[in-house]
């Protein structure tokens, strides 16, 4: 106790200040930047599509959807049993 007692204090008021002005700062700056970024990559908050596909996407999505169709078969086919 004999410590504490005579050990200069230390004026919180002045640090506590300078802390919510530094973590107003940061959220302005960080919410400033998320903003700025965030408009260049999308138009209107949408994503953007792109409507050109590979030549072979047809056939590639046609072995998906056979797939998909085979796995379902097997699976009603084996239910219960």
């Amino acid at each position: 106790m004999e410590i504490r007692q005579n050990a200069p204090s230390v004026p919180t008021r002045p640090i506590v200040l300078v802390m919510a002005t530094l973590s107003v700062l940061a959220l302005a700056l960080t919410s400033w930047y998320a903003l700025t970024s965030s408009t260049s990559h999308h138009s209107g908050g949408t994503p953007t599509v792109t409507t050109t596909v590979g030549p072979d996407a047809s056939d590639r999505n046609l072995q998906i959807l056979q797939a998909r169709g085979e796995l379902q078969s097997k699976a009603e086919t084996t239910h219960g049993h």
